[in-house]
């Protein structure tokens, strides 16, 4: 599952939406102040390779949103760089998310960056760091499914 966009583009009328966002795929620009990539957020489940993805928002500053981009459409780039940030999304199921430290890893192109939370006592993050029982995993697909 993936959000078409970062939570805090809600709070742009949408008629100002077209003059005031600029978003991409992998990125989105508020004002020319506000910067966010997308990356996938893994929550394993438990006893079992398998994972619930989340393609997520991630709020970055100017200077590492630049870096990113400017990586990001580098058929040649390494994997192993890293950018500070915040979850920009609220991840249904785990309400009140936000604002959770995360940061952004660059992979092989041309796959998205993995995002990591930081781990403390949230739900989400204990859910990415000690994974989530298989039936609970099945409920949250269910319930996006219907």
């Amino acid at each position: 599952w993936h959000f078409g966009a970062p939570d805090p583009v809600r709070a742009v009328p949408e008629t100002e939406r077209p003059a005031r966002v600029d978003l991409t795929a992998d990125g989105c620009v508020i004002d020319g102040q506000e910067f966010f990539a997308k990356g996938l957020l893994r929550l394993p489940v438990k006893g079992s390779a398998d994972a619930l993805t989340w393609g997520v928002w991630i709020s970055l500053g100017e200077a590492d949103f630049d870096a990113l981009a400017e990586a990001f459409s580098d058929p040649v780039r390494a994997p192993g760089a890293n950018y500070l940030g915040w979850l920009a999304n609220t991840v249904p199921g785990f309400a009140g998310n936000r604002p959770l430290a995360a940061k952004l890893h660059v992979r092989e192109y041309p796959m998205r960056p993995w995002v990591e939370l930081a781990p403390i006592e949230h739900p989400l993050a204990l859910a990415q760091h000690g994974g989530i029982p298989r039936d609970v995993a099945i409920a949250r697909v269910e319930a996006l499914l219907h």
